[in-house]
């Protein structure tokens, strides 16, 4: 039977991989997803927001929710695979489609089981996991988690040999926080700075002074704090009256993570009142942290055992997934299921234009999700 759900995960994620599409215009991804429903006879919406798609099946006073994010990356592929992006710009370059196709395959294997689900299952198939406004956050708010218990979604993982299952327990992904900074001052000749106010001078000495706070504030606390883009001024001769930085701050430590925001706002309002100019700050949570729930991989891993499944432990990171804004809502896990094949040449990491996956793995993650939900206690 997975032999059989696995061509037909395949002949999806194919199709979806040659159209890419980005952020919440899903238009084509969307259509595929909500015919293939309507063909397995599974009622969906489109309440939850653009470019989502939510479906329901099974009975029972419990609801699980297995979730799959369906956007692409604005990427150019550089692959030779007969079924490349046909899109100009846009690439399945972190596997999305494959999360897609898993997800598919598992509805259909529980339409078919339906009756003997003692659960219900909620199926969110997700816009945005790599745009700047998160579609997890916009489903969330809509109530997609509105009774839902528990959460559980997958990713692929092409530093990990295929046919494997890999899991985290406890913290496994940071919180995130895209932090913009600009100061503003006023620009005159180079010849004569004092008649200007340096917008460079305030950020470059904001730099240094939130770097040294970090440090001393952090201690042994897990954080990451990368200025991705430093950018003011446009010619030698004038004197920049604005200066921009782009900040990624990840984290666990939510305590922390306010006593940072309080410091930088300290620091800055100082520097641009002492220079005689001013500051703007944009400082939103992207997406809080992922917690593996120890009772729900304990429950997950037991499942997978007795279906056959290699598992491994995953190490915690500091990259995030706005899979955690579901955990706002309810406990919840999320696993890895391995796509490297050396032989295949599948060991290019996700992001990168030549990403490409080894599609057997989806075979183990396509059994995880299926065990873990017909074997399903109520006491979890």
């Amino acid at each position: 039977m997975i032999g059989e759900l696995y061509e037909y995960a395949v002949g999806l994620r194919r199709e979806l991989h040659q159209y890419p599409e980005v952020g919440f215009d899903l238009v084509r991804t969307v259509k595929l997803v909500s015919d293939e429903l309507c063909k397995l006879g599974i009622e969906y919406t489109y309440a939850y927001g653009k470019g989502s798609v939510v479906a329901e099946l099974g009975q029972g006073e419990k609801l699980i929710a297995l979730r799959a994010d369906m956007d692409a990356l604005p990427v150019e592929e550089k692959t030779d695979l007969p079924y490349k992006s046909k899109i100009p710009g846009q690439m399945h370059a972190c596997g999305h489609d494959s999360h897609i196709a898993v997800l598919l395959a598992v509805a259909k294997y529980l339409k078919e089981r339906e009756k003997a689900l003692t659960c219900r299952v909620r199926l969110i198939f997700q816009p945005s996991e790599e745009g700047a406004v998160s579609g997890a956050k916009m489903m969330v708010d809509k109530g997609v988690m509105d009774g839902v218990d528990h959460i559980i979604c997958t990713h692929c993982e092409n530093a990990m040999q295929t046919g494997n299952i890999g899991i985290c327990c406890g913290d496994y992904m940071a919180a995130c926080i895209p932090a913009t900074i600009r100061f503003k001052g006023r620009t005159s000749h180079a010849a004569m700075p004092a008649l200007g106010i340096d917008a460079v001078a305030m950020a470059v000495e904001a730099y240094e002074n939130m770097k040294a706070m970090l440090h001393q504030e952090a201690g042994q606390t897990k954080y990451i704090w990368s200025v991705g883009r430093f950018q003011g001024g446009h010619v030698h001769n004038v004197i920049a009256d604005l200066c921009e930085m782009d900040i990624s701050f990840r984290f666990y430590d939510t305590a922390f993570a306010k006593r940072i925001e309080k410091n930088v706002r300290s620091i800055c309002n100082e520097i641009a009142a002492r220079y005689g100019g001013s500051v703007e700050i944009v400082w939103n949570m992207s997406t809080g942290a992922v917690y593996n729930d120890p009772a729900i991989v304990d429950a997950f891993v037991q499942t997978a055992k007795n279906a056959g499944l290699n598992l491994q432990p995953m190490p915690q990171r500091m990259s995030s997934e706005d899979f955690g804004w579901y955990l706002t809502k309810a406990s919840g896990m999320i696993f890895r299921f391995g796509t490297r094949n050396e032989k295949l040449g599948c060991t290019a990491l996700a992001h990168r234009n030549d990403f490409c996956m080894d599609e057997e793995g989806m075979k183990a993650a396509i059994q995880a999700f299926c065990a873990y939900v017909m074997s399903f206690q109520k006491e979890i």
